[in-house]
């Protein structure tokens, strides 16, 4: 039986992407099993009306996921049902942002739909005008201060992912989206300034207005460098350490 496919009206991500996220929830339902094969790229190419290189970025998005891999002379393999983890555990792929995570549970204290104005777009590095779901959090373990105040901005095609954020508060909302949309998070930009703590902030930290601390803002960027998420972090002093490694080249 031919499998129909319905792309909702959306202009926030490339038809590649539209197509890997259909394709890995098919996976993620058994429509295509572990172990089958997808189907050939010109049966995909006619049956989102997309050209081969199209099928082709959407396919390497997924074979990055470690959902399919393909031989020559077999196909396109399904070889698992659900993305690998989002970061590999090595210093260079910010692991810490993983295990930051695991550490400190978020909590979710506000999501909104907004329109982000000209000072915050210039800031995040994205569009101004645009609209964004923003999710509002702390991050801490219970009897303790938060170690950390986030305002989370997400490309409003995912608006599921707020019930998922709330669900499982352990894992970063870009884990969230590349196990449960199929879109790849492949570099996270990171910028650290010191900072005074504004006054909203500091009464959700338990601080003193305007004391020191840290501001991160980072930028969550697929594999054709699309913005998928941007944050920006407030860590009073003494609760955050951020810690890098020089290599000297020879």
């Amino acid at each position: 039986m031919e499998t129909v496919i319905y792309f909702p009206h959306t202009m926030s991500i490339t038809l590649y992407t539209r197509i890997s996220e259909e394709l890995a929830g098919l996976i993620a339902s058994g429509v295509y099993p572990v172990g089958s094969l997808l189907p050939a790229e010109h049966t995909l190419t006619e049956q989102f009306d997309a050209s081969r290189h199209t099928v082709r970025a959407a396919l390497r998005q997924l074979q990055d996921l470690g959902l399919i891999a393909r031989r020559r002379g077999i196909g396109t393999v399904i070889i698992a049902a659900k993305p690998k983890a989002g970061f590999s555990q090595s210093l260079s792929s910010l692991e810490d942002l993983v295990q930051l995570a695991v550490r400190s549970p978020r909590t979710i204290k506000q999501v909104q739909e907004v329109v982000v104005d000209v000072a915050l777009a210039t800031y995040l590095g994205v569009g101004p005008g645009t609209r964004w779901l923003k999710f509002s959090s702390t991050r801490g373990v219970d009897g303790q201060p938060p170690v950390a105040w986030t305002d989370l901005y997400v490309d409003v095609h995912y608006k599921g992912v707020r019930k998922l954020a709330r669900e499982h508060p352990d894992q970063l909302v870009s884990q969230l989206i590349e196990e449960h949309y199929g879109r790849r998070i492949a570099s996270v930009e990171q910028t650290i300034s010191a900072c005074a703590i504004p006054s909203a902030v500091a009464r959700e930290l338990a601080v003193p207005v305007d004391s020191p601390g840290l501001l991160i803002r980072r930028q969550y960027k697929d594999q054709a460098g699309t913005l998928v998420e941007a944050s920006c972090s407030y860590h009073p002093a003494g609760r955050y350490e951020f810690s890098t490694t020089l290599i000297r080249e020879q």
